[in-house]
């Protein structure tokens, strides 16, 4: 449904975009034929502006597709009940390190021939109107198949549904393929969420309504008290199905019943470290762009040298604050980053439960600047009430303690918070978070992490070597994490930052060695191709 390919195409709303476009860069770098589909979304999710009161205001995000995608001029027609929807096919490509070149299609409803709801189709992302979100679903799941027929690409070996909002298209594949059987053998399937609000239930009659009688009629079997639960769905009609980190693996297995191995996330490493330890990487890593597990050797590299790659990132993002009228921040204060979509499982205010034990770690070491950022969904009034909590903290006197809040979260903040703050926090509860992925950006960047025990950061932590945990894996003790968080602060990690240089660095580097070397979408990729890919089903 969304795919975050650069900041000025507005076709993501957070991490399953990022990580969809991170995949798909990887793929032309690795020269794997690899072709991506999505909606043309001409509003794109939203654009978030703030009130004084920290009320999120959402607006149209509209971007320049015109200029930034081709059109092919190739067009399809999905049959629906009682219309036709039309589909105009735009194209964007992905050219590789060593040149080679995958498109990306994205479907564009918003034309003369379609009804007024089916142009809705193309407005937003993530639109909160069930009706136009099964059309969604139905335009990249059947409409998607058939584009990629209508741009001459044969039947693929392989249809990887990243999330079931492509669940429609296993309907396409029975069709054009003759069989239940033919098109489970070249269905992939990603479930990225255990949080049952993150599973799309739809009714019999919701999709009777809207899908063709000929779609519908393939779909009689998988109902279970008259409703198509996708991700259920998805599953049971998939080669080869995966959740995203080994932890996700253990809770979707027991919550769909049935194996569900897992493949953790990645990212592309070339679109995420800073112009800074590019650079770095370039001079003492040179092959790090094709073989990421060379940042292995990042352990040698001189600690000055990871501490300069460091500063100059951090005075960038500082440079963007001032710039911005955001706020002020020095760069030898002790700088804590949080950013991600605002969800009551991700407890954006954490940090915060015990102000005053944390004013008095700002105070006792000269200060402590915390950065925000993050959206909440449409109508989460849960989601706008942590932003707006922050934001009236961020404009009281706190001492030596300094909040602030960048709105309008992207991929350019992202980019400037993993590489410019010195440790990222991440304190969801425990098992919700599948895998996140800004964790392994800021490893990248030499930011060590401070997490719970969730996602893939049971897998990355090395305690006191690539950062720290909150709390244990077994259970979710909000007092004693908070307890535990503050300790490490205070005890830990701000002394160790203040006056031990020469250890802070080591941190730095394990964190590139130990977690960029293996969380980057290159193993990945080789993991889905090895895994899933070339899965038989024979």
């Amino acid at each position: 449904m969304e795919i975050g390919l650069k900041n000025e195409i507005k076709e993501y709303a957070g991490g399953l975009g990022i990580l969809a476009g991170d995949t798909l860069k990887t793929a032309a770098d690795m020269g794997v034929d690899i072709v991506g589909v999505s909606i043309l979304y001409k509003n794109g999710y939203f654009k978030q502006q703030l009130a004084e009161d920290g009320e999120q205001i959402e607006a149209a995000d509209s971007w320049d597709y015109e200029n930034l995608l081709q059109n092919t001029g190739v067009k399809v027609s999905v049959p629906i009940n009682n219309d036709t929807l039309h589909i105009e096919i735009w194209k964007y490509e992905i050219t590789g390190i060593t040149g080679k070149i995958n498109p990306v299609y994205f479907l564009n409803t918003d034309i003369e021939e379609n009804s007024q709801e089916n142009r809705y189709i193309s407005f937003n992302l993530y639109t909160p109107y069930n009706n136009t979100r099964i059309r969604q679903e139905i335009a990249l799941g059947i409409g998607g198949v058939m584009a990629l027929k209508a741009m001459g690409h044969p039947t693929f070996d392989v249809y990887h549904l990243n999330e079931s909002h492509a669940a429609f298209a296993i309907a396409a594949l029975r069709d054009m393929l003759g069989s239940k059987e033919d098109a489970k053998k070249h269905v992939c399937f990603t479930t990225h969420t255990p949080a049952e609000h993150g599973h799309i239930i739809h009714s019999r009659s919701e999709i009777e309504s809207i899908l063709s009688p000929e779609y519908s009629s393939l779909l009689v079997e998988d109902y279970e008290n008259d409703s198509l639960h996708l991700t259920k769905f998805s599953l049971l009609n998939s080669k080869f199905h995966n959740a995203v980190s080994e932890k996700h693996s253990e809770v979707s297995s027991k919550m769909f019943d049935m194996p569900i191995p897992g493949i953790t996330n990645g990212i592309h490493v070339s679109s995420w470290a800073s112009k800074h330890f590019q650079k770095l990487f370039d001079e003492k890593i040179s092959t790090w762009r094709n073989y990421p597990e060379d940042l292995q050797k990042a352990e040698g590299i001189l600690g000055d040298l990871v501490i300069n790659a460091h500063d100059e990132s951090k005075n960038e993002l500082i440079n963007y604050v001032e710039s911005n009228n955001l706020g002020h921040l020095k760069l030898d204060i002790f700088t804590i980053g949080f950013a991600r979509r605002v969800d009551g499982y991700k407890r954006s205010g954490f940090l915060f439960y015990e102000l005053d034990r944390l004013k008095a770690i700002a105070e006792k070491f000269g200060g402590l600047q915390v950065i925000f950022s993050g959206k909440a969904y449409f109508d989460y009034a849960d989601g706008e009430d942590h932003i707006a909590y922050v934001i009236k903290l961020s404009k009281e006197d706190l001492g030596k303690l300094k909040i602030i809040y960048l709105p309008n979260y992207d991929m350019n903040i992202s980019a400037m918070m993993v590489s410019g703050t010195d440790i990222w926090l991440n304190n969801p509860i425990k098992p919700l978070e599948a895998s996140g992925t800004s964790g392994m950006k800021a490893a990248l960047n030499g930011v060590p992490n401070l997490s719970t025990l969730d996602g893939w950061w049971v897998e990355g932590i090395r305690e006191g070597i690539t950062g720290w945990a909150i709390g244990n894996e077994e259970d979710n003790n909000e007092e004693a994490e908070l307890n535990d968080m503050y300790s490490k602060l205070e005890e830990i990690i701000i002394p160790t930052y203040q006056n031990n240089k020469r250890e802070w660095a080591r941190l730095m580097k394990s964190a590139i060695a130990y977690n960029a070397s293996h969380f980057n979408t290159h193993r990945m990729l080789s993991e889905y191709i090895n895994k899933g890919y070339n899965m038989s089903l024979e």
